[in-house]
């Protein structure tokens, strides 16, 4: 069943990308610290997917997100991601200057391409192996770039779930995360998926959005502790940005309904900016 309390999720705005993220974070930081501070295995899992547009998680924005997290806890952590194709992950890291931050925060940096993975039979029968790092981890981080193709949105939620299924090659047969996009029930099995790899914390970084696989400077920030109502929020703040309406979304009524969290505006707080 759905929660019955109204998830919080913080909303911001600021000329500075760094500003903003810290904003977003800090509106919400009461629901989050202390699940922070008691956490072992914290796991930010950026966004890559359009890498070949030049959209991703920027560095920046992970730096607002480590000095965030830092405040509650001396743990090591983990920034892991797993490129859509099955390649190397590590040469994109250096080239989104991932890696220049390793220096400041002491980070680790895994491939889930290349992580030990546990197989889940999902019950549309669509086995997707998942990294271990993801499901191992006690705290997870879904920093994600909002991204609009058609009708169809994309945030945080999809960002943690479809990124630590495995990608071992372009076929069908060696890349999980195709088989969940190309899916006939893919919201419910992105929902299935999220059961087991919800982020503990998410932020949709706004601060430059994709629309059409083409970077749209949007200028918002949205953080919570429930990844499907900071997406919905997320969703709503690019259709203010772009003057549309953006329909409601099958997977974020798929995750309401099972209870992973909420999708409609009327039962969100939402702090700081209006939408």
């Amino acid at each position: 069943m759905p929660p019955k309390h109204k998830s919080t999720v913080g909303l911001a705005a600021a000329p500075v990308r760094y500003d903003a993220v810290i904003k977003a974070l800090e509106l919400v930081q009461d629901s989050v610290s202390d699940r922070i501070a008691s956490s072992m295995r914290i796991v930010i899992k950026p966004d890559f997917l359009f890498t070949r547009q030049g959209m991703h998680t920027s560095a920046d924005a992970v730096r607002a997100v480590l000095d965030f997290i830092l405040e509650f806890t001396n743990k090591k952590i983990t920034i892991a991601e797993g490129l859509y194709d099955g390649s190397e992950v590590q040469p994109v890291f250096h080239k989104a200057d991932l890696h220049e931050l390793h220096d400041d925060y002491g980070l680790k940096y895994v491939d889930l391409n290349r992580d030990e993975f546990v197989t889940i039979s999902l019950s549309n029968k669509l086995p997707v192996r998942v990294a271990k790092t993801i499901l191992n981890s006690d705290f997870r981080i879904s920093a994600a770039v909002p991204k609009l193709s058609g009708s169809r949105f994309s945030a945080a939620s999809a960002n943690m779930a479809i990124g630590s299924a495995a990608s071992t090659g372009r076929s069908l047969s060696k890349n999980d995360k195709e088989k969940l996009l190309s899916s006939k029930q893919y919201d419910a099995a992105l929902a299935e998926l999220l059961k087991v790899a919800k982020p503990s914390l998410a932020v949709v970084d706004g601060f430059e959005s994709v629309v059409n696989k083409k970077g749209l400077e949007t200028n918002f920030c949205v953080a919570s502790a429930d990844a499907v109502a900071a997406d919905a929020v997320a969703a709503a703040a690019l259709g203010k940005g772009l003057n549309k309406r953006i329909t409601k979304q099958k997977y974020l009524e798929a995750c309401d309904k099972a209870g992973i969290g909420r999708s409609s505006i009327s039962k969100i707080a939402v702090v700081g900016e209006k939408i």
